[in-house]
């Protein structure tokens, strides 16, 4: 099952550890758009790793291609990142992806506790 958040972090090469690119949403066996306050140009090449359901889930490393970015715009507007297309993904990687968004989401509502408003009485 595909528990939000979607951790999407930019490969370094040489044994460095990766950086943080952002936050996925909206995802499929294609690509991710990646919630992000620094995205890459269009065309931009990069190697993801995508951990799902935190780092106890799966990991998923691909070559990925930002198609499209948007800048931050003000709070009303739709979330500042890009658009990524996965480049020569894994079929396992790929299957694993299927299976994940195929399987609806279970969020449990909070409780909501009914408001009771209680006013001080005074006496005479």
């Amino acid at each position: 099952m595909l528990k939000p958040p979607l951790r999407i972090e930019c490969a370094r090469g040489n044994g460095q550890h990766n950086c943080f690119l952002g936050y996925g949403t909206n995802l499929s066996e294609s690509g991710v758009f990646v919630q992000s306050l620094a995205p890459r140009q269009p065309g931009t090449r990069l190697k993801v790793v995508m951990h799902f359901s935190g780092r106890a889930g799966p990991t998923i490393a691909t070559d990925a291609e930002v198609r499209w970015s948007r800048g931050y715009r003000g709070k009303r507007s739709p979330s500042a990142g890009m658009g990524l297309r996965f480049v020569g993904m894994r079929p396992d990687d790929k299957s694993t992806i299927q299976a994940l968004c195929s399987t609806p989401t279970l969020r449990e509502a909070a409780a909501v506790l009914p408001l009771v408003r209680q006013e001080k009485r005074s006496d005479g």
